[in-house]
């Protein structure tokens, strides 16, 4: 693995992949999560399918769980072709692109099945045009599970109130902002450093999806954990635009045909995951709390228009133009 990585690392991150053989191709693939989330499970999946449809013909090097690019380089990555290929959120793109982080608004949407149509439709035709501007496309779509839940090393967090005084990792702009809106201190966090710092108490807590502070084990150093139906975050399949293009069309064709054959199966998965994980922290001597109806009332009516305004503030006409085809898409 290290000769792997060194040998990839290596590469110039300004160098592009020469047109490939119509014979043989050899795709290098990365994601962060860790095994055994939805992300990392669809990753093995469709390397598994691109070798198999191909007749071995494409070979795909893995690199998961961060071993070659971590969450914050992972965009670069793909960008700069240090890999061909990658999983990572779409939210991550926010701080170039802010119209990207509508998926990480609170109660937009809540059931991945009915968000996947809307992503092969105009939805998805609109990422990709903000997304080609850095030589990135999108070859098929996926979901890394259900945002946002919280852990906590101080006391049950059942309503936004109870977050006030936390210093809480957070998850994007919108995110640090509606935590510090609720009185809480929001700290920009990479996911790797979360557990050392929960165990050194330079954090009291994080925000992030279940499947995190499950396959983290942030549970270990985090004994409170809100687990909440916020939204489904956005995971696609990246490629690096100019390398794909430089693909023939079958090898383009064989290459998506994977990624879609594993869209479903993603989606079964993260709603499977959500309830393994919960029994899961549960098991290890977490406090697991699930809103009430009338708890829920008050994490909608903190959340969801604030984070609307503030995104609106940032994304402008683009990210109007996103949540219009959204709205469009689910009344059709």
């Amino acid at each position: 693995m290290i000769l792997r990585i060194a040998a990839a690392a290596a590469l110039s991150l300004s160098a592009v992949a020469a047109p490939a053989s119509a014979q043989s191709l050899t795709v290098r693939f990365a994601w962060y999560m860790p095994p055994h989330t939805a992300t990392a499970n669809q990753g093995e999946a469709v390397a598994a399918a691109i070798q198999k449809l191909s007749n071995g013909k494409i070979k795909v090097e893995t690199y998961p769980s961060g071993s070659l690019l971590k969450e914050s380089t992972m965009g670069q990555g793909i960008s700069n072709n240090t890999v061909n290929m990658g999983i990572m959120a779409i939210h991550w793109w926010a701080n170039q692109e802010p119209a990207l982080e509508f998926d990480t608004i609170p109660f937009l949407m809540n059931d991945a099945a009915k968000v996947l149509p809307l992503l092969k439709g105009d939805v998805g035709k609109q990422i990709n045009t903000i997304l080609n501007k850095h030589n990135v496309e999108i070859a098929g779509w996926g979901f890394y599970g259900y945002a946002e839940s919280y852990v906590n090393t101080k006391h049950p967090i059942k309503r936004p109130s109870d977050l006030k005084g936390l210093k809480m990792r957070s998850e994007g702009k919108l995110s640090a902002k509606f935590l510090k809106a609720q009185g809480a201190i929001p700290v920009a966090v990479d996911s790797a450093e979360v557990y050392t710092a929960l165990q050194r108490g330079t954090l009291d807590g994080a925000v992030s999806g279940l499947s995190s502070i499950v396959a983290r084990k942030w549970f270990e150093v985090g004994k409170y954990i809100t687990a909440i139906h916020y939204v489904p975050l956005i995971y696609p399949v990246m490629v690096n635009a100019k390398w794909w293009h430089g693909l023939t069309a079958e090898q383009r064709s064989t290459i998506s045909k994977a990624i879609a054959e594993g869209e479903q199966s993603n989606i079964a998965d993260i709603e499977k995951l959500f309830k393994d994980e919960i029994a899961e922290a549960k098991k290890h001597g977490d406090k697991v709390y699930r809103p009430t109806p009338d708890d829920l009332k008050a994490w909608q009516a903190a959340t969801e228009e604030l984070a609307k305004k503030d995104y609106l503030q940032q994304a402008g006409d683009t990210g109007r133009k996103l949540l219009d085809a959204l709205a469009k898409g689910a009344r059709s």
